[in-house]
């Protein structure tokens, strides 16, 4: 697993945790001087053992939206600095539309881009409204899928890019002809500054809870043991649910 900078700025901090094997998001963590200092993490419970995939939203340490009602939803209001929602559908008075006219640059075996925030997606649709006009929307459909929405800030860096307009920066493209047309996005590696793994002195899911912290530095570990420096793909796929989408994916890409 690697613990990587989405969004590195000056005031605005968000940390992306990602298996390196398989490329699944399972977690991200929020923080920095627009938090006040205070942390959000959100992680896929497969990452602590607990198989059922459940969202676990942990706010300083304290889990939060795991009281539902007979519906499946649940609130939680901290005044001037977050508002979650938990719900089982989308709510068009609550959620953002644009997230659902998101065109992904693969078409995976998940099924089209709307449908993992549409027709009650496994492990329910999480919204959440921080200061400086951060939002943030996800389900657990794959693991893990989210929209994090904001403003560009100075000196912004990361996965997410830097924001200055000119997309073409942020990534270099396969060799022609090294891979299926239809997944050279999938191959394209990202290029720029804040891409370089979290150091552990600044590592927001640290701040979650003792199990997380610990998860996350086995998985960590046992990452280096198996996979070589020299070709972080040389491994075999040890997930299961992974491997089995991978080749579902590639079932129409000829050979």
């Amino acid at each position: 697993e690697m613990v990587m900078w989405m969004v590195k700025s000056e005031k605005i901090l968000i940390q992306g945790l990602s298996k390196t094997g398989s490329g699944n998001f399972m977690g991200f963590a929020v923080g920095g001087p627009f938090m006040h200092n205070h942390t959000l993490v959100v992680y896929n419970s497969t990452l602590t053992g607990d198989e059922t995939g459940k969202l676990k939203i942990m706010l300083d340490g304290r889990e939060i939206l795991n009281q539902w009602d007979e519906k499946g939803n649940a609130d939680f209001e901290d005044p001037f600095l977050l508002w979650a929602a938990r719900r089982t559908e989308w709510d068009v008075s609550m959620h953002d539309h644009d997230v659902l006219g998101i065109k992904p640059a693969i078409d995976w075996a998940v099924g089209p881009w709307p449908k993992r925030f549409q027709q009650e997606p496994k492990g329910g649709l999480y919204y959440f409204k921080l200061p400086n006009e951060v939002e943030i929307t996800l389900s657990g459909v794959d693991y893990m899928s989210a929209v994090f929405k904001m403003a560009p800030q100075q000196g912004q860096s990361g996965y997410c890019g830097n924001f200055n307009g000119v997309a073409e920066d942020e990534f270099e493209p396969p060799v022609p002809g090294s891979v299926p047309k239809e997944l050279v996005p999938a191959w394209n590696k990202a290029v720029g500054e804040g891409l370089e793994q979290v150091r552990d002195a600044d590592n927001l899911f640290k701040l979650a809870s003792p199990e997380l912290a610990a998860s996350v530095l086995l998985v960590q570990q046992a990452s280096v043991l198996r996979v070589g420096p020299e070709d972080p793909m040389a491994s075999p796929c040890k997930d299961a649910h992974a491997l089995d989408e991978a080749e579902q994916a590639c079932v129409s890409i000829p050979d």
